[in-house]
């Protein structure tokens, strides 16, 4: 069965806004999307969101799952798992399920994730906190 597809493949459409493209407004999608352009309003996604290296968005996002390797700023409440990955920048309120954080990601904000709330700290105030207790 190496060539069945994927539950979400076989369920879904697939939804990408590719590099250099700049949409501003709000975009609704049943299922997946993949943004490697940059968006500047809400999004809402029934399926998972990826947002590339390039990809940058500005606004609310309402979505089942994230993978962020781009740039976002806003608001996120995302069900399940919210990856950061090593080249994201997230400047935002976060609400998640869970959430796992690639060493390089770059997060701001707040994230309530199973009723805890904690406030992140950006990175260069960690470093200096770890090399004055070195």
């Amino acid at each position: 069965m190496m060539n069945a597809p994927r539950r979400n493949e076989a369920n879904a459409e697939h939804n990408r806004i590719v590099e250099g493209t700049q949409i501003q407004g709000n975009i609704h999608s049943p299922g997946d999307i993949r943004i490697d352009g940059h968006v500047k309003g809400n999004l809402s996604v029934g399926g998972k969101l990826v947002v590339g290296p390039t990809g940058a968005v500005d606004g609310e996002v309402r979505a089942q799952e994230a993978s962020i390797a781009g740039r976002v700023m806003g608001k996120l409440e995302i069900k399940g798992l919210s990856t950061l990955l090593q080249t994201a920048n997230v400047q935002a309120d976060l609400n998640t399920g869970q959430l796992a954080v690639e060493s390089g990601a770059q997060f701001t904000g707040t994230c309530v994730m199973a009723n805890r709330k904690t406030t992140a700290t950006p990175a260069d105030t960690v470093a200096k906190k770890e090399a004055s207790a070195a």
